[in-house]
């Protein structure tokens, strides 16, 4: 088994090649979850949906993130009513965030959300979040503190910046299963 440490889309580009060298079954991935957020009552974990969608083959991999061929009548019909989104979210994308959040609010755990995800959509290899706790990246700005998603996305990374910040309400830490994976990861 190999386990990758992933972030934004470029290791799903290098994982895309490593399927053709390696089962799916040997690859794990453990993934950030500090620019995860909440948008229209949902929850998005981009970096593990990027990942989970490569695998379950749906990835849109013209723009390296959501689902190929996804309609947005949802995101388009809430812009109608007011509700303006900076991320645009397919409709299929949204029930994926729609279960995850609803799954967080009942009081699973990512990792575990995580798993239930990969099953329902047939991935073979194994997705782990980086953790289990909240941890949101924020940009600091003349403006003050905003969402890295913002950040990047609504404003394309076009705002002089003064720093980042990570908020968690605990101490962020590596589940067993990741910090096995890094076991079986380092050389003796």
């Amino acid at each position: 088994m190999i386990t990758f440490l992933s972030g934004g889309t470029g290791t799903p580009k290098l994982l895309r090649g490593m399927r053709d060298l390696l089962d799916e079954r040997d690859i794990a991935v453990v993934v950030n979850t500090a620019e995860d957020t909440w948008l229209s009552g949902n929850h998005l974990s981009p970096d593990i949906d990027t990942v989970m969608y490569l695998f379950a083959g749906i990835l849109d991999t013209n723009r390296w993130w959501g689902i190929r061929n996804d309609s947005y009548i949802t995101h388009d019909l809430l812009a109608r009513l007011g509700i303006e989104e900076y991320i645009a979210v397919g409709d299929q994308d949204r029930a994926i965030h729609a279960a995850r959040g609803e799954m967080l609010r009942n009081g699973m755990g990512l990792t575990e959300i995580t798993r239930t995800l990969c099953r329902t959509l047939d991935v073979r290899a194994t997705i782990l979040p980086m953790t289990d706790s909240v941890v949101t990246t924020y940009v600091r700005t003349l403006r003050g503190e905003i969402h890295f998603q913002e950040y990047w996305v609504k404003h394309r990374g076009d705002v002089a910046i003064d720093g980042v910040v990570r908020k968690f309400s605990e101490p962020p830490a590596a589940t067993d299963e990741v910090i096995e994976r890094s076991r079986k990861a380092t050389p003796s």
